[in-house]
């Protein structure tokens, strides 16, 4: 596109003096204004944010093993808590990179994931890992996931009720194992279960009325 500085204004066509003032008309290459404005990808958007949540899943892991064998070298759990961080982003990374129904796909994950682990354990005659150790990990892992993709991926109202469904399952499925799976090690389901009721204790009290009015304008309550 061709442009004369004197009449700041740029001509299409194909001109050697401005047919307006009559000045010399300057080629300005193949450089164009751009017409859409720039738009951030999410990594770029939540750069800081990815990094700091990066640093934090470092740190777990680090203390984690740090911990496990200064005070605890007759078992290896640190493995599972790095397990755990590890699943957690690759968890992170596909709800990113296909999210348009969230929810579903972490429920998804939580069962295969769930249901190996079961049939590992049983297959290794059973000695409660699963219940004890994995399943709960993985439904924290969940929640917290979740709560990541809901600040990233800037979630509606809409489906924040859906969150608070989904997050009441993964705080249920633990106290399951508390009542009557005979936990010999009970504090990863504890933990579970008040994880779960912070965090929908959180979206009630900072999203409450938010979500009152979508429950009024879906069913009319």
């Amino acid at each position: 596109m061709q442009r004369c500085e004197h009449c700041k204004l740029s001509l299409k066509g194909n001109y050697t003096i401005c047919p307006l003032c009559g000045g010399i008309i300057q080629e300005s290459g193949n450089q164009e204004e751009e017409v859409f404005p720039l738009i951030p990808t999410i990594y770029q958007e939540f750069n800081l944010f990815i990094r700091i949540i990066i640093l934090i899943s470092v740190a777990i892991v680090v203390i984690s093993f740090a911990v496990n064998i200064l005070f605890t070298k007759e078992s290896r759990w640190s493995f599972l808590v790095a397990a755990g961080i590890i699943c957690m982003w690759i968890s992170l990374f596909f709800i990113i990179r296909k999210k348009d129904n969230i929810p579903k796909t972490i429920i998804w994950q939580v069962g295969v994931i769930s249901t190996l682990s079961l049939l590992w354990d049983y297959s290794m005659g059973w000695i409660g890992w699963s219940i004890e150790y994995v399943i709960p990990s993985i439904c924290v892992g969940a929640m917290i996931v979740m709560a990541i993709a809901a600040k990233i991926l800037k979630i509606g109202v809409r489906d924040l009720i859906i969150y608070m469904l989904v997050d009441g399952i993964f705080g249920f499925i633990p106290i399951i194992f508390l009542l009557f799976g005979n936990l010999t090690v009970r504090f990863p389901s504890v933990i579970c279960v008040a994880f779960s009721a912070i965090h929908l204790s959180a979206l009630i009290i900072f999203e409450g009325d938010n979500i009152k009015a979508e429950l009024n304008k879906r069913m009319h309550i």
